[in-house]
C-alpha cells in the first residue's frame, strides 16, 4: 500500500458535523441528570445484540509536506459485522444513567487508493496496476461508555421512546489486515492496536414484556476520535516512508435486547 503526505491543516481540521454531535452528546447527558434529585432510583441491567456497519475508514499520512496532484490516501471498505453491549444503570424515572461495555467487529473487504485532488481512483501501489485490492482480516473495538437516557412515554401500555448519548473510551485492534489473494502474506499483515476516546448517540423504543422486563430496539451511531497507527509491520512497509498514519472509526448499529429492572 502507498500513502502520500498531506498538509498540516487537514490533520487539525474537525468536521462541523462532529462538533454538532459532540454538543448533542453533552446536552443529552446534562438533560439526563438535571432532575436526579427529584426521582426515586431503580437499578437495572441490560444486554443487546445486533448488526453493525462500519463507515469506510480512511488512512492519511501524518507527515507534513506540500500536497501535490499525485498525493493519495487509502480508503478501506468493510462487510457488515456484529455488535454486543452489556450495561448496568440507574433508572430515575424519565432519565437514566448507565455504564456500558461493548464490542464491535467487522471483516475488512477492500482497499482503494484515492487521489486527494479529485477523490478518484489512482492506480499505483497495488499489483498489476489495480486501483483497488481485496483484503482480509478484521477490525474490532472494545468500548467502555457512560450513557445518559431520556425516556418519553408514548402509550398507556408502557411503550416508550428513548434518546441516548454517551462518551467514553474505545480500544481498537487491526487483526491480520492484508492481501486476500496472497497465500504467503501471513507475515506481511497488519496487527495494530491502541485506544482513543469515543462518543455515541442513538434512539429507540422499549416495551414491557414481563414483570420488570423491557424489550428494546434501537439505532446507534458511534464514532472514535482520530488515532495514530504506527508503520511498524511488513504489510505497511509498502509505504514509501516510515511515517505513521491517522484514522478514525465510525459505525451504525441496529440492536435488540432486554432490560431487567431489579
Amino acid at each position: 500500500m502507498h500513502y502520500c503526505k498531506q498538509q498540516n491543516t487537514t490533520i487539525k481540521t474537525i468536521p462541523t458535523m462532529k462538533k454538532a454531535l459532540s454538543l448533542l452528546v453533552a446536552a443529552l447527558l446534562v438533560m439526563g441528570w438535571s432532575d436526579v434529585s427529584k426521582a426515586a432510583s431503580n437499578y437495572y441491567a441490560s444486554g443487546n445484540i445486533g448488526l453493525v456497519w462500519f463507515d469506510d475508514v480512511e488512512f492519511h499520512p501524518t507527515a507534513l509536506d506540500d500536497q501535490e496532484e499525485d498525493d493519495d490516501y487509502i480508503k478501506t471498505l468493510f462487510d457488515s459485522g456484529i455488535t454486543l453491549t452489556g450495561a448496568i444503570g440507574c433508572d430515575l424515572g424519565d432519565v437514566r444513567g448507565e455504564l456500558e461495555m461493548g464490542y464491535q467487529v467487522n471483516d475488512a473487504k477492500e482497499a482503494l487508493e484515492l487521489n486527494y485532488i479529485d477523490d478518484k481512483p489512482d492506480p499505483g501501489p497495488f499489483p498489476d496496476d489495480d486501483d483497488s485490492k481485496e483484503i482480509t482480516g478484521e477490525v474490532s473495538l472494545v468500548t467502555f461508555m457512560f450513557n445518559g437516557y431520556y425516556d418519553i412515554p408514548i402509550t398507556d401500555s408502557g411503550l416508550e421512546l428513548f434518546l441516548t448519548a454517551g462518551v467514553g473510551s474505545a480500544f481498537w485492534h487491526f487483526d491480520e489486515i492484508g492481501d486476500a489473494d496472497d497465500p504467503d502474506a501471513g507475515e506481511e499483515r497488519s496487527n495494530n492496536n491502541g485506544s482513543t476516546w469515543a462518543y455515541q448517540i442513538g434512539a429507540g423504543l422499549s416495551l414491557p414484556v414481563g414483570d420488570n422486563i423491557m424489550l428494546e430496539a434501537r439505532y446507534r451511531y458511534f464514532n472514535t476520535a482520530e488515532f495514530t497507527v504506527s508503520d511498524d509491520d511488513d504489510f505497511l512497509d509498502d509505504i514509501d516512508n516510515d511515517d505513521p498514519f491517522y484514522a478514525d472509526i465510525a459505525s451504525h448499529s441496529a440492536l435488540v435486547g432486554l432490560r431487567y429492572n431489579f
